[in-house]
């Protein structure tokens, strides 16, 4: 059942801006995406029923550094202790920020093809790019589009 809602939400297309997103950070504390306004963003969205997550979030932690763009990662139906014990057993120590989204509104804003998937956004908060999973090379990925 819980599939078969997800993948609902993912058929689901844009409806509102993308900064009117309020969703929460691993201690439960509300983020809004209005923060991230004026940011050119990498947003890597991935859920635990993913393939390669796991090697996804450790190789951007690596990476984020090296980019001219801030890089946030997206659990998308998955609470925040679903998220620590996923980061935990595979000892991930993310050097960006990891928002939770345990119920789906990303998906309400933007039509999420493929999980996990990363998402490039302009400045305004405009989708410019998205690939799915994480482009093997990151770094020319999101450079292409500076």
């Amino acid at each position: 059942m819980r599939l078969i809602f997800i993948l609902l939400l993912l058929a689901s297309s844009c409806t509102e801006s993308f900064y009117d997103l309020e969703l929460s950070d691993l201690e439960g504390k509300k983020v809004s995406m209005e923060s991230f306004r004026d940011e050119r963003l990498v947003v890597y969205v991935w859920s635990g029923t993913c393939l390669g997550h796991t090697e996804d979030l450790k190789r951007l932690s690596r990476e984020a550094p090296n980019l001219n763009f801030k890089v946030v990662t997206v659990a998308i139906m998955m609470d925040e202790g679903e998220v620590k014990k996923v980061l935990k057993e595979n000892s991930i120590e993310p050097s960006y920020p990891v928002i939770v989204d345990p119920e789906g509104k990303l998906a309400k804003k933007i039509t999420l093809l493929f999980l996990p998937t990363t998402i490039l956004f302009d400045g305004r908060g405009i989708p410019i790019k998205s690939y799915p999973g994480l482009p093997e090379d990151l770094v020319s990925f999101v450079s292409s589009h500076e």
